[in-house]
This record gives C-alpha cells, sequence and structure tokens, in this order.
C-alpha cells in the first residue's frame, strides 16, 4: 500500500481575542522531548508550530498520530493561557514575529512588507511514489482536480476580526507570492527541474523549499506534496483529504484533460470563495459544473483504489459528515454567529485536540 503524511501547521491564539501569540518555540523543544512520533516544528512565525505525521500505509494510523499530536499542543496551549487554533489564518490580529533561524531570516527579506502579515498555516499531504517520471504524471494527472478538493478544505473564513466573505482566505492570502496556485504541466521530470532551476535562478522561489505551487514535487523526499489545502478543523478532515489526494495520485487509469493553468487558477479562486457552492470546469469534460457534482464523480472514478486502500467507508463516512455539517469554515462560521468569539474559541479549543470519527 502507498504511503503517505500528512504536515499541519497550527496558531497559537489568544483566548479572549484570537489573536496570534508567540508561543510556538517553547512548544517545539517541550512537544520534541515527549518524544512523540513524528516531528514538531519551528514554522516561519514565532506563533505558528508544524507537526509531520511519520510515513504511514493507513488512515487509522495517521488518526492516532495526528490526534495524539494535537492533544499534546493543545495541552501545552492551555498552560500557557491560550489556544491551539487548526485554522489557516487567525480570527484576531497580531504582530508577525519571525522566527530565529537563517532560513526564515532569508525568506523574510525575500518576501519584505508581506513578512508583516503573512498569517497563514496550511496542511500538506505527501504520497510517496519511487519513480521521478511517474511523480510527474501524477502531478499532472491532479492539476485539475485541485479546485474540486480545495472546496472541501476551506477552514479559514476571517481576517482581521472580520467574515472575509471567502471559504478559504488564505488562498487569497497565498496569491500574493510569485509561484502561486496550479504548476504548469510539465513534459517529464528533466522539464521540472529545468522549470524550478530557472524560478530559483529569478529569485521567484529563494530555494525549492519555498516554492508556493498548491502541489509540488518534494524537494527532500520522493513524494508529490499537495500544499492547496488550508489545516483542517478537525483530524478526520485532514484524513479525507489525505484519501482523496492519494487515490488521485496512484490512479494512472484516471483520465484528465491538459486544462490551461490560468483556467484552474480561476477556479481555485472560485472554490476559495464559495466552497462546496463554487462552480468549477470538469476535469474529464471540460464543461462547468458545480463542485458538489464533481466531488460525486470523483467518487466514483476513485472508487477502485480507495476500496484498495481500505479508505472507501471512511471516506464515504466522512463525506456525510461534510455534507450534514459543511466544512471547517462552515463550521468556524456557524459558531461564531451562535456564540461570537467565545462560541468560536470554544469550538478551536474542542477540535483541536480529537477526532470527531468513530474508529
Amino acid at each position: 500500500m502507498t504511503r503517505f503524511g500528512v504536515e499541519e501547521e497550527y496558531f497559537f491564539l489568544d483566548p479572549d481575542s484570537l489573536a496570534p501569540t508567540a508561543s510556538a518555540l517553547r512548544a517545539k523543544r517541550v512537544l520534541t522531548d515527549a518524544g512523540h512520533p513524528g516531528a514538531f516544528t519551528s514554522e516561519f512565525l514565532t506563533c505558528q508550530l508544524e507537526y509531520a505525521t511519520s510515513p504511514l500505509r493507513t488512515v487509522d494510523e495517521a488518526r492516532a498520530q495526528l490526534t495524539a499530536a494535537r492533544m499534546a499542543a493543545a495541552e501545552f496551549a492551555a498552560g500557557e493561557d491560550c489556544v491551539l487554533g487548526a485554522v489557516s489564518t487567525p480570527f484576531g490580529t497580531g504582530d508577525a514575529h519571525v522566527s530565529p533561524s537563517t532560513r526564515y531570516r532569508e525568506v523574510a527579506r525575500w518576501l519584505a512588507d508581506i513578512a508583516g502579515g503573512h498569517h497563514v498555516c496550511g496542511c500538506h499531504v505527501h504520497v510517496e511514489i519511487e519513480d521521478p517520471e511517474a511523480r510527474v504524471r501524477a502531478l499532472n494527472r491532479l492539476r485539475p482536480w485541485l479546485p474540486v478538493l480545495l472546496t472541501l478544505a476551506g477552514n479559514s473564513p476571517f481576517w482581521h476580526s472580520r467574515i472575509t466573505g471567502f471559504r478559504s482566505w488564505r488562498t487569497v492570502m497565498m496569491r500574493r507570492l510569485p509561484t502561486m496556485g496550479c504548476p504548469p504541466m510539465f513534459r517529464d521530470h528533466a522539464h521540472y527541474r529545468r522549470h524550478l532551476d530557472q524560478l530559483m535562478r529569478l529569485r521567484a522561489s529563494p530555494d525549492a523549499a519555498s516554492l508556493a505551487w498548491a502541489a509540488r514535487l518534494s524537494d527532500r523526499f520522493p513524494t508529490v506534496e499537495v500544499r492547496v489545502f488550508d489545516t483542517q478543523l478537525d483530524p478526520d478532515d485532514a484524513l479525507l483529504l489525505a484519501a482523496l489526494v492519494r487515490a488521485i495520485l496512484v490512479a494512472e487509469d484516471l483520465a484528465v484533460l491538459p486544462l490551461d493553468t490560468d483556467l484552474i487558477d480561476a477556479t481555485l479562486w472560485m472554490a476559495a470563495r464559495e466552497g462546496l457552492n463554487a462552480a468549477l470546469i470538469d476535469p474529464v469534460t471540460g464543461e462547468s459544473s458545480s463542485a458538489r457534482m464533481l466531488i460525486q464523480d470523483l467518487l466514483l472514478l476513485l472508487q477502485p483504489h480507495l476500496e484498495e486502500a481500505g479508505d472507501d467507508e471512511f471516506v464515504l463516512d466522512r463525506m456525510a459528515f461534510l455534507r450534514a455539517d459543511g466544512t471547517g469554515a462552515d463550521r468556524q462560521l456557524a459558531a461564531l454567529r451562535a456564540g461570537g468569539v467565545p462560541g468560536l474559541a470554544a469550538l478551536l479549543g474542542g477540535r483541536t485536540g480529537h477526532s470527531s470519527h468513530a474508529a
């Protein structure tokens, strides 16, 4: 069974304002010393913490690691009188302090004034594909499905204590970077490497790790790294995305059209804006369709691959949950409308440390 891994970035938030607070440096040391599977690392800002699972084969294994990591990080946050925010943009506003590392200082210089407000967290899914040429084919196959996947993943509806009108404001924030959105089509692995090398010579990306496409080939591992997702409110939201991504990337029989990059980027914007209500392009026919219809079509196309991985029942259960309760953005908006900022803080405190899926 093909291995995969999940990386999640979290905010430490003030419990009253839900503004970011600088607690991550000590968190990384404390949580690393606790010896959890996977790895806790610092992120770009001192209010951010990253956790990456080990390479895993099953959703149940991943759930165990993600849930334990979130529980440990949430417990640390509570001891610091703050809340662990599994969201992609914070509700409140705070100053941005860059984490003290040589690389992050260089990235901050490159970002210039963007660095001062780059409060964004994401969820990245790695899928292991050993052959470099197969990785490129898988990346090309994934491209037109990125907007469909993003409709499931919006979890950043707020910015500066306001409702933005977007399900994924993080997607809008990421558009400020030169290598944003959908990657181009690549003929082969050599073409990919030449393209990447040229971008770095132009300083459109200071290094391979800063390449901001919604999906790319990992520079460190033999994986396709899918970066289009917001950090997810619940671990099972992240696992749903991981299961779907793995199925797409291994499905060599999945035929798609070579849609133009600007068309995919336009529908990524619509997916970030409208979520499950977005109008998108069908990757198979090229016709306009609804996100909800395309999700159903994707599940039918992927059914044999989901069954082979043992993910079919989980995916159907979690999709039923999303249809009933909405995405993370929908749930955040409902919590704010029902209970104000205290209600939103209660939702975050209740969701970061456990999964709603009955294992």
